[in-house]
């Protein structure tokens, strides 16, 4: 009983062999050849992939965070504009297998999974690949495409690698190492600000009750703040030496003025306190109700909200607020540019600051809907019967992290799910807040939960 045996030999959740001293077996490394195989298929026999967002990173405009455009900027440099689009997928295919490589040699050497059992934790994310492609709408991987995604997802793996390693090795180096990825990730995407709540939340609980656990709790909670800071201070760089600006990133207030406008009606207007503002709100709301973009027009029950205001968001967000919000600054004498959009964002705030409160209950029935979506998403296609088939995977998930956390022999192997877990709960608690829940915001826990699951079930093999 290869579970029994290893469990055996995995004693009370301590490494047999630390990441210091690990030695990697040929095997191993063959099936590092076979996770580059693999993406590299894809990366040549599909190439690069434009999407609707890919100008804003290319063009370096100001809504988008510094890390991605530079990240272009550098490889059109090195290997010129004809190129160096080919040679980004490379690179982002090449990072993904050694990701996805690494993380999955994680779990074989904490667990003493065995080889086959290692190939099916890889082939989790080979799935995932495989579901963007062939099943999904885009019909693409998103490590051939020029978005944020194409790195992220790569970096999001090694991230959960090194805070893996700072739980099961209480050490502060690797949750250094972490952070420091955590800050090149939210410099990447506003998104990925999500790695300092699960990697807070993972410490504070994993590491209760060991000796020196408030000291070590304190001191990463100072190395939050220092990464934080590094990350905001590093995209004000990146604007001043690109516009003359000392200033964040724009637009990201326009996230939040979608939801408030989707879930507003035209009669709160009167709570606007700025005459100006009052008739830009008129204006848009007028558009809106025009294009059906309201809560209004929504069907009756959660996925009927959630389905229109997926549907609705871009067309809000993009097609109606950013121009129509940059076009007021311009007519009020702010200059195209950074200018104009700081002053669109000062009108967003505006608009969210007084309409918040009184449309709280809409909000939350939003909220909720979005949530609910974003659960289901993160580990299935969205349709009727795998909706079903996700509540029972996490019931089954629940079950099993629960059963391993209670038992001092098992203990490790629920700790790896619980981690697995609350970056689940928290990209999905988060980005229905901000934005709503599709499979691109989603995905980026959907292999770690099924090799979470897997490893959760290897004592009971």
């Amino acid at each position: 009983n290869d579970g029994r045996k290893a469990l055996s030999k995995v004693e009370n959740g301590q490494q047999l062999v630390t990441g210091e001293k690990r030695k990697y077996s040929k095997e191993d490394y063959i099936l590092l050849l076979v996770c580059v195989a693999f993406y590299l298929f894809f990366c040549i026999c599909y190439g690069v992939e434009i999407c609707a967002d890919s100008a804003g990173y290319m063009e370096m405009i100001s809504a988008r965070e510094p890390v991605y455009p530079l990240f272009l900027s550098a490889f059109r440099w090195l290997f010129g504009v004809h190129y160096y689009l080919n040679m980004v997928i490379l690179f982002q295919n090449l990072l993904m297998a050694y990701a996805v490589w690494k993380i999955s040699l994680w779990f074989r050497y904490k667990f003493m999974l065995p080889l086959w059992l290692t190939s099916v934790v890889v082939v989790t994310h080979f799935a995932v690949v495989l579901l963007c492609q062939y099943a999904a709408a885009r019909a693409s991987v998103y490590t051939n495409s020029i978005l944020t995604e194409g790195i992220a997802l790569s970096l999001w793996l090694l991230f959960m690698y090194f805070l893996l390693e700072a739980l099961f090795e209480y050490n502060l180096k690797y949750v250094l190492y972490a952070l420091l990825l955590a800050a090149v990730m939210f410099d990447t995407r506003k998104q990925m600000a999500v790695a300092y709540i699960v990697l807070f939340g993972t410490l504070f609980l994993g590491w209760l009750g060991k000796k020196g656990y408030l000291k070590k709790i304190l001191i990463t909670l100072a190395m939050i703040i220092g990464s934080l800071f590094l990350a905001l201070l590093g995209t004000r760089i990146y604007n001043y030496a690109l516009r003359g600006e000392f200033a964040q990133n724009t637009r990201d207030m326009n996230l939040v003025l979608t939801t408030t406008l989707y879930v507003a009606d035209k009669e709160d207007v009167r709570l606007i306190p700025e005459e100006s503002v009052r008739q830009l709100y008129t204006e848009v709301m007028d558009v809106l109700y025009k294009n059906g973009s309201n809560i209004d027009f929504a069907g009756a029950g959660w996925k009927n909200l959630e389905s229109h205001y997926s549907e609705h968001f871009d067309k809000i967000t993009i097609d109606t607020t950013a121009p129509m919000f940059l076009e007021y600054a311009i007519a009020h004498g702010f200059s195209e540019g950074i200018e104009a959009e700081q002053e669109a964002d000062r009108a967003c705030k505006v608009i969210v600051k007084a309409l918040f409160w009184d449309n709280i209950g809409k909000y939350a029935k939003v909220y909720g809907a979005s949530m609910a979506n974003g659960f289901i998403n993160t580990i299935a296609k969205r349709n009727a019967v795998l909706d079903y088939c996700a509540v029972a995977a996490y019931a089954g998930y629940l079950f099993l992290m629960t059963a391993n956390l209670l038992s001092k022999e098992r203990r490790c192997y629920g700790l790896a799910g619980m981690t697995v877990l609350i970056a689940v709960a928290v990209n999905v608690m988060v980005a229905a807040a901000l934005i709503f829940c599709q499979t691109r915001y989603m995905i980026y826990n959907m292999a770690l939960f099924y090799s979470a699951f897997i490893v959760m079930l290897y004592p009971y093999m």
